[in-house]
C-alpha cells in the first residue's frame, strides 16, 4: 500500500509541473517494444482491424508515456491521416505514442450511433478500447493521459469515444466534428459520459461539409460547433459562459469553459476563413493549409495540461 501511494505522489508531482512522462522505479517492469512504427492488426467484433503504432524515440520502458488515438475522416485512412494531420511529427518530437487506426467500409469511415460510415455497422468504439488494451500490452501507457482526436467523421467518434469510454479517455480533441445530427425524432446524439472528459473542438465557419451552426449551408446540418461545445461544457460542469479571446488578425476565435468537476475543460476554437480541413495539415507536400492555425499544436498542448483526475 506504501509504495502504490509513492507512485501515485510521484505522478502527481510530475504532472504539476507539466512533464509528459511518468517515470517508474528502475525494477518495475513495462512492454519493451523498441521505438518505430509498426503496422499491427487485431480481432475485435468478429472483424480484423489494423491500425499503425508509432512508439517515439523518447520510450525506453521505464517511463509511462502518454497515448493519442487519431482517427482518420471518411474516404481517408491511417497511412494517410498519420502524416496530413502531421501528429506523427508532433509525437517524435513530444515524446508520446500515436495510434492510428483504419475505419472500415469503401471509402473507410467509422460508426458513430448517429451516423453509420462503417459499411458493416462496426462497433468502433470497442475498437478503439480493444486498441488501446493492446497498445498497452506492447508499450508503457499512462492511464491518465490517453486522447483520441479525429477530423470530420473521425471527429464524430472522438466525441463518442470520450463519452462511452469517459472511464478511460482524460480528453478528445475534435476538428470539423459534431455530437449529433437531427432525425425523425427531433436529434440524436452521443450519451452523455460517466464521468467528466475535456474537449478541444475545432471549426471551420466556411465548412461545407459538416455545418459549423445552423445558419450555414453544409451537406451535413448537425449540431453545431458552438452548441456541441455548451453540451461538453455542461455534461462536464463547467462555468456556463466562456472566456472569450481573439487572434490579432480577427481570424480565431476562442471559447474557454472552464471550471468542470475533477478540472475538465471545454475549448471551442472557431475559424473564420476556416474550411472542412485539418489546420495546419499537409494537403499536399510542402504546403500547408490554413498556415494561421495548427490542429496538431493546439490539440497537444490541450492535451498535456489535461490529464484525468479521478
Amino acid at each position: 500500500m506504501r509504495g502504490r501511494l509513492g507512485l501515485i505522489l510521484l505522478a502527481v508531482a510530475l504532472s504539476s509541473f507539466g512533464c509528459s512522462q511518468t517515470s517508474l522505479p528502475k525494477s518495475t517492469a513495462l512492454p519493451s517494444k523498441a521505438p518505430g512504427r509498426y503496422s499491427e492488426t487485431l480481432p475485435s467484433d468478429g472483424v480484423t482491424r489494423h491500425y499503425i503504432l508509432r512508439v517515439p524515440r523518447a520510450y525506453d520502458a521505464t517511463r509511462r508515456l502518454p497515448l493519442v488515438v487519431l482517427l482518420h475522416g471518411w474516404t481517408g485512412s491511417a497511412q494517410t491521416f498519420e502524416a496530413y494531420s502531421r501528429m506523427a511529427e508532433k509525437g517524435e518530437k513530444e515524446g508520446f505514442i500515436l495510434v492510428t487506426p483504419d475505419g472500415l467500409g469503401q471509402p473507410q469511415g467509422w460508426n458513430v450511433g448517429f451516423l453509420d460510415l462503417s459499411g458493416k455497422h462496426a462497433d468502433d468504439v470497442g475498437f478503439v478500447g480493444h486498441v488501446i488494451d493492446q497498445v498497452e500490452t506492447e508499450v508503457g501507457v499512462d492511464p491518465d493521459r490517453v486522447y483520441v482526436a479525429g477530423f470530420s467523421n473521425g471527429a464524430m467518434l472522438a466525441h463518442l469515444a470520450g463519452a462511452r469510454l469517459s472511464d478511460r479517455i482524460a480528453a478528445i480533441g475534435a476538428v470539423a466534428g459534431t455530437v449529433g445530427l437531427p432525425n425523425a425524432d427531433g436529434q440524436k446524439a452521443i450519451p452523455a459520459p460517466a464521468s467528466p472528459v475535456s474537449a478541444m473542438l475545432i471549426h471551420g465557419k466556411k465548412d461545407s461539409m459538416v455545418a459549423y451552426d445552423k445558419s450555414a449551408s453544409a451537406l451535413l446540418a448537425g449540431i453545431g460547433a458552438e452548441e456541441s461545445a455548451q453540451w461538453w461544457a455542461g455534461q462536464d460542469g463547467c462555468a456556463k459562459t466562456p472566456c472569450q479571446t481573439m487572434s490579432a488578425n480577427g481570424n480565431v476565435a476562442t471559447e474557454t469553459f472552464s471550471g468542470g468537476r475533477l478540472g475538465a475543460e471545454v475549448i471551442l476554437v472557431s475559424i473564420a476563413n476556416g474550411v472542412h480541413a485539418w489546420p495546419g495539415g499537409l494537403t499536399r507536400p510542402g504546403h500547408e493549409s490554413t498556415p494561421d492555425v495548427d490542429a496538431a499544436d493546439l490539440l497537444w498542448q490541450f492535451f498535456k495540461s489535461h490529464p484525468k483526475r479521478r
